[in-house]
């Protein structure tokens, strides 16, 4: 095997591995978002009919993009905590504005388990 093959064999695994992290990354935002996550500290949606925790969605929107979203009308009412009491025993508010502010360790800590396990 030539150099060449071994630099392309090892652009393949960090490939690979981008990959890993990208979509397990995705998995732990929707995560976060919906359950709560102790990675961003967002509590997840509180459920009281289990509408606005069913409606979160996410899809690739190519390749390398992806996002989740609701089309429930209350959804940023929730979020924001305005002129909501809290009927819920699970759940909170700012669970999307946690996960944004969560996103590097969210990718620290995907990271980390691929390396480990990769």
């Amino acid at each position: 095997m030539s150099f060449g093959d071994d630099l392309r064999l090892f652009a393949d695994k960090v490939e690979a591995r981008v990959q890993d992290v990208f979509i397990g990354c995705t998995g732990e935002v929707q995560r976060s978002v919906v359950e709560g996550s102790e990675v961003t500290a967002a509590p997840g949606q509180p459920v009281d009919t289990g509408t606005l925790k069913g409606s979160w969605i996410g899809e690739f929107e190519s390749a390398d993009a992806w996002h989740t979203t609701t089309n429930v009308e209350y959804a940023p009412y929730i979020e924001e905590g305005v002129g909501m009491t809290l009927r819920s025993e699970v759940g909170g508010f700012h669970s999307v504005a946690l996960t944004r502010g969560g996103w590097q360790k969210i990718v620290d800590t995907v990271r980390d388990e691929v390396v480990r396990d990769g």
